[in-house]
């Protein structure tokens, strides 16, 4: 029912540019030394109009010292400056599309990445791919799915993952045009602008790893996807999730698109 609903709305936006659509993502992971995180996503998207929060939340005390944080930003085509706000510290300043656009420096010693590679000096064998599942329908947040479990194994390492597939997600796509378009507004250099969709899927790793594969990727799109990595023990290395908990259109509300008048404006660089 729920993607007969997206389909109908779908269909109402393309003839209509008076709707608003948002949707809610819930992402988890369990990270070496930092332990369990939690993120969640809320974004609300119209013609001109982009409201992102973004919350995360770590469960251990060190962690949460460093991680935690509940931010947001909000473009208003039109406008000259992107607006940026913390809802923690009920503040908010104003950013130059330059600096928001600027790539990131990954050049510091400070950056952390999760590394998982299938090149080890002893072992010259090939990933191994296996895949099942994919013929029982399981409703997930309204969602028609199928579910598949898939397999990449080398040496003594081993990636699963537990995948939930929808066949069409017409209001996401139309979520993404819409991002793409006021994000290209606002952007000094219009043609760099990146078209942003969330890609976590086993689709997306064995393309990387084996072109040569005969294991056909997976049609339609995720809104739930379980991932866990393990490397020579049956415990876990890595963890994480994604989920989508919401997604829907509604007419436009233009009060959506603002923030809390008690918020204090201050000056960032």
């Amino acid at each position: 029912m729920r993607q007969i609903i997206n389909y109908l709305c779908f269909i109402a936006i393309s003839s209509s540019q008076d709707f608003q659509v948002r949707v809610v993502m819930k992402m988890q992971f369990d990270i070496p030394v930092l332990g369990p995180m939690n993120v969640l996503y809320d974004q609300t998207v119209a013609p001109g109009l982009l409201k992102v929060e973004e919350k995360i939340d770590a469960d251990r005390f060190y962690a949460s010292w460093l991680a935690d944080d509940e931010t947001g930003e909000l473009m208003i085509s039109g406008s000259e400056k992107i607006i940026m706000y913390d809802k923690d510290d009920e503040e908010y300043w104003l950013q130059s599309p330059e600096v928001y656009f600027q790539k990131p420096d990954t050049s510091s010693d400070n950056s952390r990445s999760f590394s998982f590679s299938a090149d080890d000096e002893d072992d010259k064998s090939p990933p191994k791919f296996t895949r099942t599942g994919g013929k029982e329908i399981e409703f997930l947040h309204g969602f028609r799915t199928k579910k598949w479990i898939t397999t990449i194994s080398f040496s003594e390492k081993r990636m699963v993952f537990e995948e939930w597939f929808v066949d069409k997600l017409p209001l996401m796509k139309m979520s993404d045009s819409l991002k793409f378009s006021v994000k290209s507004k606002f952007n000094p250099n219009p043609d760099t602008t990146a078209f942003e969709q969330f890609d976590f899927s086993s689709n997306l790793f064995i393309k990387a790893m084996d072109t040569l594969t005969t294991l056909d990727p997976i049609d339609g799109y995720a809104v739930k996807i379980n991932f866990v990595a393990y490397e020579e023990s049956d415990d876990p290395k890595f963890t994480a999730g994604f989920e989508i908990m919401e997604l829907y259109a509604e007419p436009v509300d233009t009060g959506f698109f603002v923030i809390p008048e008690n918020y204090e404006r201050i000056e960032k660089d």
